[in-house]
């Protein structure tokens, strides 16, 4: 019996011994949330400049990218031509400014959840638009690999648009 015991007793020692230590590093999310504000930063600076070179750098390439329409669902070549040919139209002027910010860092410190709020006024003066980001952290750099553009009416207003609709 003091046999099994024993052997319980070391096997138990062995099997804490060889498990791995995890070591916490802490994350300091302050400098994360800089990083990913200047990234928002470029970003919104590069659409209002039309270009589309700088755009395409920021996002991943296997990312998701959701446009204002239940059909855009695209992927970052189709996002790049879409960009492309959108911003070469000289008719169109880009210049917007952010109303609302929110950002949510993670805590590995590694990805980031955040949104802005804008009046877009080429698509339209009266309804608000929020941007839907995903950010991941690649090294020391930042992207995005998942953004959503939507058109965000207030309550008051879908009946109002539903009408017209009609």
């Amino acid at each position: 019996m003091k046999k099994i015991y024993f052997t319980i007793l070391a096997a138990m020692i062995i099997i804490t011994a060889c498990q791995t230590k995890t070591r916490i590093v802490p994350v300091d999310t302050g400098a994360a949330k800089l990083a990913v504000t200047a990234l928002l930063d470029k970003y919104n600076s590069a659409m209002n400049a039309k270009d589309a070179n700088t755009l395409m750098n920021l996002l991943t390439e296997d990312g998701l990218y959701c446009g204002t329409d239940s059909r855009e669902l695209l992927s970052k070549a189709e996002l790049s031509d879409m960009m492309k040919q959108s911003l070469a139209d000289t008719s169109l002027v880009v210049n917007y400014s952010i109303d609302k910010r929110e950002i949510r860092i993670t805590a590995d410190g590694n990805s980031a959840i955040a949104l802005e709020q804008m009046f877009f006024k080429a698509f339209s003066e009266k309804i608000p638009v929020r941007m839907i980001y995903h950010l991941v952290k690649n090294d020391d750099n930042w992207q995005f690999d998942f953004v959503s553009w939507n058109f965000i009416p207030d309550n008051e207003d879908i009946g109002k648009i539903n009408k017209a609709l009609e």
